[in-house]
């Protein structure tokens, strides 16, 4: 199960706080671009929080091992 929007781990992905190596290159490159989107927009982070749990709701089977090492 996808955790929710407030889990504080989203926020702390997107700021650059938690340097994570995703086992999907996909999941690799939305975070690079939610992070570079945050350093011009920081105000958007609520919205980038969003992005991030569809993309992990979409694949979440592929994504399980990476939520159980983040979350």
């Amino acid at each position: 199960m996808v955790p929710s929007a407030l889990h504080p781990t989203w926020a702390r992905l997107i700021r650059g706080e938690i340097d994570h190596k995703f086992s999907v290159t996909g999941a690799g490159l939305l975070f690079f671009s939610l992070k570079q989107q945050f350093m011009k927009e920081p105000k958007g982070l609520p919205q980038q929080i969003d992005t991030a749990r569809q993309f992990f709701e979409k694949y979440e089977s592929i994504l399980t091992d990476d939520m159980k090492k983040l979350f």
